[in-house]
């Protein structure tokens, strides 16, 4: 049996664009492309904010990796033009 790339692992961590691609699967009603590209134009956007939420960060800096359920949740808020963690609530790394 062949496991999909996208099935996140026992951690919830994935890597970017595999994050990005159960997001838009989760959300259709945004009309977001799949694919590496998109993933990395929705970060240009929103990186600060994923950041601040500890739904991604950079691995070995070079790559992205995500939790894929806290990404889906944060994603959906920077989309739709809320601010996913105010200032006062930020997670300490």
């Amino acid at each position: 049996m062949v496991v999909q790339q996208t099935t996140p692992n026992a951690s919830g961590w994935q890597t970017g664009p595999a994050a990005w691609e159960i997001f838009v699967l989760r959300h259709p009603e945004l009309a977001l492309r799949p694919g590496k590209w998109a993933f990395h134009n929705f970060l240009r956007a929103h990186r600060e904010a994923l950041r601040r939420a500890d739904a991604i960060r950079l691995a070995r800096r070079r790559f992205w990796v995500a939790n894929a359920e806290r990404f889906c949740e944060v994603g959906f808020a920077c989309a739709t033009g809320v601010d996913p963690v105010p200032s006062s609530q930020q997670r300490s790394i």
